[in-house]
């Protein structure tokens, strides 16, 4: 997980190569919740390493064009294994993994020394960064006369070590070669390969996904195991024989585990522990698929699954659906590929092992009405099975659903068609005839006329197909095609037809934003220290005009407790779990001085209510915000208002 100031600078180079003009440092703070002076320091701190050079002027800032330079230097941020560590980031995971090998501890100068900086800047700006990171895994950093240590279990220091390879990259390459920034003196490539052949010849039914972590896991646990640190009583006992034991797999599994055995007895000359042999053995259980997607039926589930468990995922989809107003919501095979998933999940909940998703933060950001359902699907979860659901297994859930909808999602309402062809034998019929098989309830024929029928009188509809290239009245989407209706043909008319969709949801939405955000509900610079305070006094707002109940408030504040609302890094969106508002609204809360809301520090808070019958708009209306939010140049221009006149311009000049 990136620091808040490296993601910061991060978001500040986004910034700035999304913007077309230059950025003033008052701007760029108020975009990244910073001050100005730290504004300058991101600068400073990105010139410095080379990677990009920002220009500055009275104007403000500006990206320039690489240097040849620094275009070599950013080619590939993983060449290299001893490079030295330039940002905080990098310091901070050197740092730690100095520590975690230090088993006397670790002088205080020696690593300043080594990071080229001065002691008091490693003590002020470094180690800040690393107690907090290790806090976050039950483990502690003592310091006694400048001289460091890092205590805890070691099952906690390995779950460390295997955060810092897996976040931040995408799959097991950038991980192994953090890992081979961390432990230079480790031969993480050859123990990788002897590891991918162990598990390839032990025919175990792992996805590319899961493959991967679960290789960063054993490369952890051997690097760890070859330095003496095995695990040991305090870190609790380890039976995963019992899980194995349910599995369809296991003697494949139990093979694998005492093929790794046995390369470690023999590459380092002693043999795995048993506490830690049982670890691997748990991992193992835990990536291997129990059955394959394509062959789930109920029957096939509940062979494997208690029936109870069955039921009850299947109950929470349902809830869902209606929930977010979908009849629609998801198909029989993806029911039940989430209910293989939940289990899975429920299995590594039980067993405290986590899988990292280094894409949770993006699909949160991009794809925010389908996390908002995975957090739905999560919450009602955690509560029916008494375990904790965090971010990254949302976002396993969000994958699942945005998968689904990708692929099957198709239009809602039909949408209305004139039908120009001319008359030859019954060409006109079999096409019409055609379309009604190939869109079904999606498309209404309301004429089927010649193109001179046509031109003298045309009818009312949102769309015309047609075999002639003929004029359409304005506003009227024509789809040329010819007389048979080919593949292609009906890919280009299904494109039409979800763009007229599209069109229709997006002026609905921006109709409904414009009746959801009132004066009234429009509040500059409110005076509050963080998110639970932020909601509370917006609540008291809405009670006052009769818009919210405690009930409602209290469901928002449980809604935040799930996952954070802050979708970006100047937004955060609050808003209920399960409870409906008589009526629907949007609050808005504009600060200069910006909000500590998770990780965030957010300008802009948007509590949203939306009523019951309104619940089909409401991924219309949270992607429209966040739209909206994640244009700089808009973003800018909302940061400019202080009016609500000013706000409902700045916000809706690009929508629709």
């Amino acid at each position: 997980m990136a620091s808040a100031k490296q993601n910061r600078i991060n978001r500040m180079i986004d910034v700035l190569e999304n913007s077309s003009s230059w950025v003033s440092s008052s701007m760029l703070a108020g975009l990244l919740g910073a001050s100005e002076r730290s504004i300058r320091n991101y600068v400073a701190e990105v010139n410095e390493t080379g990677t990009r050079h920002i220009e500055s002027s009275k104007e403000g800032y500006r990206l320039a064009t690489a240097a040849p330079a620094a275009a070599s230097a950013s080619a590939s941020p993983c060449e290299g294994v001893n490079t030295l560590p330039a940002n905080a980031d990098s310091r901070r995971d050197f740092t730690i993994s100095r520590l975690v090998n230090a088993c006397d501890g670790l002088s205080v100068f020696d690593i300043a020394d080594e990071l080229f900086i001065s002691e008091s800047t490693f003590q002020s700006s470094v180690m800040p960064q690393v107690r907090a990171l290790v806090r976050q895994f039950d483990l502690n950093v003592e310091t006694h006369d400048y001289r460091m240590k890092l205590t805890g279990r070691e099952a906690d220091k390995r779950k460390l070590l295997g955060h810092i390879a897996t976040h931040n990259s995408y799959g097991y390459f950038t991980s192994t070669k953090t890992l081979e920034n961390m432990f230079p003196d480790f031969d993480v490539q050859a123990t990788l390969s002897s590891l991918v052949a162990i598990c390839q010849r032990s025919d175990l039914f792992i996805n590319g996904y899961a493959l991967s972590n679960l290789l960063v896991h054993l490369l952890v646990i051997i690097i760890r195991l070859t330095s003496n640190n095995e695990l040991s009583e305090v870190d609790g006992p380890i039976d995963a024989d019992g899980l194995v034991t349910q599995l369809g797999q296991r003697e494949q599994i139990v093979r694998c585990a005492q093929r790794i055995a046995a390369y470690f007895e023999k590459e380092f000359g002693c043999a795995i522990p048993r506490d830690d042999f049982q670890q691997i053995l748990l991992l193992l259980a835990l990536s291997v698929e129990r059955c394959d997607f394509d062959e789930l039926s109920r029957e096939k589930l509940s062979s494997i699954i208690d029936r109870e468990f069955v039921d009850m995922v299947l109950g929470i989809l349902d809830e869902c659906g209606k929930r977010y107003d979908l009849p629609r919501f998801i198909d029989e095979p993806m029911r039940l590929q989430l209910v293989l998933h939940m289990f899975n999940a429920y299995q590594r909940a039980v067993y405290r092992v986590s899988y990292p998703n280094p894409l949770a933060a993006q699909i949160k950001s991009e794809y925010a009405p389908v996390y908002d359902m995975a957090v739905y699907i999560a919450h009602r979860f955690s509560t029916a099975m008494d375990i904790e659901v965090g971010e990254n297994e949302i976002a396993f859930i969000a994958f699942h659903i945005g998968a689904y909808f990708e692929k099957f999602s198709a239009p809602d309402g039909a949408v209305t068609c004139t039908v120009i062809i001319e008359e030859y034998h019954d060409f006109a019929r079999r096409l019409v005839d055609d379309l009604k098989t190939e869109f079904g309830d999606d498309i209404s024929v309301v004429a089927v006329m010649s193109c001179d029928s046509y031109l003298a009188n045309p009818p009312e509809s949102d769309a015309v197909i047609t075999t002639i290239d003929v004029p359409v009245c304005g506003g009227t989407t024509k789809v040329l095609i010819g007389p048979i209706l080919t593949k292609q043909n009906v890919r280009k008319i299904r494109d039409r037809l979800c763009a007229i969709q599209e069109r229709r949801r997006r002026l609905y939405a921006q109709g409904l934003l414009g009746r959801l955000l009132q004066p009234g509900l429009f509040i500059r610079n409110i005076d509050v220290v963080d998110a639970t305070s932020c909601i509370d006094q917006m609540g008291k707002l809405l009670a006052v005009q009769g818009l919210a109940t405690p009930e409602f408030i209290a469901d928002v504040h449980l809604r935040e407790s799930v996952s954070s609302t802050a979708f970006t890094d100047s937004l955060a969106i609050p808003h209920a779990i399960s409870v409906y508002p008589k009526r629907s609204f949007i609050a808005v809360a504009h600060n200069d001085t910006p909000i500590p809301w998770g990780r965030h520090d957010v300008r802009f808070v948007l509590l949203i209510g939306i009523a019951q019958e309104d619940m089909g708009l409401f991924r219309d209306v949270l992607d429209l915000i966040i739209e909206v939010f994640s244009s700089v140049e808009t973003t800018m221009r909302l940061m400019q208002t202080d009016t609500f006149e000013e706000f409902l311009a700045a916000f809706t000049h690009d929508i629709g």
